[in-house]
């Protein structure tokens, strides 16, 4: 073999290692540590691993490979005196320091930059905080050195390697629900649900701040419903708490196309599954939105004897004997806590079992005249400097009005000044708040005037439910 095809075979094979580790890398869910190994190496879409290979099934063989050949298995890592993690190691360049690095592959000159890239313990530090709702607590900073969290455990280790094989395709399944973005909601933005924002804190943000408190009988609440007419806010809780615990919970948003499968047995599996991948990463949030389409009542006649098992199992993963016996062993610490967050707009098709199992059961109603003037306010701050007398015709046109068609109407009038600014060929480059400031009394009572209540007499159905079934809040 000549000294170019010996270099290029070097080139070849450590490219290729490259490849899997970035393959294993996003298999893990470390993609924040494979995106940093991309753009040092530079690596391309150019090539991709096979569908027959991974680093998994490389070791494996070796292990194999070595047993048969030696009689033992082969050690791979060794224990060291030192305790803690790998410690930073500084790259040494020769000559002078390039700013940007040349993109993957040979050279004009025929150098490799493959055969000088070294490792960093930086990179796997890294590595062990990016999961999100694993956030390690952080040690006690050294004299002169920042606070590292402390390495978990659960990080080195793929989801997958706890599931079967049978159960391999599943959990990456479940785990496309998870959310990993930020949504960008705020408790700020939300205005007239001061309730149901105190209980959602309550359940998740407070215990942990303060997960001494919640101890024995004091246990945060596992599992919330809230119910309400179509527009109220429902689904905008559950965006805010994702994005107000992004850092620190994990948060999953399933629906009944993840969870309802047309092969039998698989649904149960799947709801399962979905639990199993909450406790792995808890502290875990699972908000199911339309929760009636799952949890309907079995005493039907038209109830399907697959979608029985589905619900049997569900119910048994809420609070059954696992559950129980998890909550026992945490002590309220919360190690493996699942919170479910559920919302829905018919409260009474659900079935009486799922019921008794939300320990709280939250009316999301139509805002009260005061929780209108925030609204409006908080869309259009112009009308801060109105006449209180203006205000208050407008908060009176909108009465019995949902949250959202509150919105559309504030819209709708946004939408007005916009127009005449496209007929009158104006520069339409002035910005947000000339627009707002141009806002007048007129245009505001002619957009919701516009508009119509939809849901006044659903609305007044989920009160008479909820004097019955729901749980009532004071202050």
């Amino acid at each position: 073999m000549s000294f170019e095809q010996d270099r290029r075979s070097i080139y070849e094979r450590r490219r290729n290692i490259l490849y899997l580790v970035a393959n294993y890398l996003s298999s893990m869910g470390l993609h924040q540590t494979r995106q940093m190994l991309i753009d040092e190496t530079h690596l391309t879409s150019e090539y991709e691993v096979c569908d027959n290979i991974d680093l998994d099934t490389i070791y494996q063989d070796f292990c194999s490979y070595f047993l048969l050949k030696f009689g033992k298995q082969p050690r791979i890592v060794k224990r060291t005196e030192s305790v803690g993690l790998l410690p930073s190691v500084q790259r040494k360049y020769s000559g002078a320091r390039r700013k940007t690095p040349a993109p993957i592959g040979l050279k004009p000159d025929g150098k490799d930059p493959l055969l000088s890239l070294t490792s960093t313990g930086e990179e796997l530090q890294n590595m062990l905080r990016v999961i999100p709702g694993n956030q390690a607590h952080a040690t006690e900073p050294a004299e002169g050195h920042p606070a590292v969290p402390a390495a978990n455990p659960k990080l080195l280790v793929r989801l997958q390697d706890h599931f079967t094989s049978e159960w391999k395709d599943l959990a990456e399944e479940v785990c496309r629900d998870l959310i990993r973005k930020d949504l960008r909601q705020r408790w700020e933005s939300i205005k007239g649900l001061p309730g149901p924002i105190k209980v959602l804190k309550e359940s998740v943000i407070a215990p942990l701040e303060h997960p001494e408190l919640f101890v024995g009988l004091a246990q945060p609440w596992r599992c919330v419903l809230l119910h309400g007419a179509p527009g109220t806010g429902k689904t905008l809780l559950a965006r805010t708490l994702c994005s107000e615990t992004r850092e620190s919970v994990t948060f999953f948003s399933t629906t009944a196309s993840t969870l309802i499968s047309k092969w039998r047995g698989e649904s149960e599996k799947l709801i399962r599954i979905l639990y199993e991948v909450a406790k792995f990463y808890a502290p875990s949030i699972i908000f199911i939105d339309e929760f009636d389409s799952l949890a309907s009542r079995r005493d039907t006649i038209r109830e399907h004897e697959a979608s029985k098992r589905f619900k049997n199992e569900f119910l048994s993963l809420i609070d059954g004997l696992e559950s129980a016996a998890a909550n026992e062993a945490n002590g309220g610490e919360g190690r493996e806590r699942v919170f479910l967050l559920a919302s829905t707009n018919l409260p009474w098709e659900i079935d009486p079992a799922f019921l008794r199992r939300f320990e709280r059961k939250i009316l999301v109603d139509l805002p009260t005249a005061d929780g209108r003037k925030e609204l409006i306010e908080h869309l259009l701050p112009t009308v801060k400097s109105w006449p209180e007398q203006e205000i208050q015709q407008i908060i009176t046109l909108s009465e019995g009005w949902t949250g959202d068609e509150v919105r559309l109407a504030c819209k709708e009038a946004s939408m007005m000044l916009l127009r005449d600014k496209l007929n009158d060929r104006r520069p339409v480059g002035s910005g947000k708040l000339e627009r707002e400031e141009e806002l007048h009394f007129p245009m505001l009572c002619k957009a919701f005037e516009q508009q119509r209540p939809g849901c006044v007499e659903l609305a007044q159905k989920h009160r008479e439910w909820n004097q019955r079934y729901g749980t009532q809040l004071f202050d």
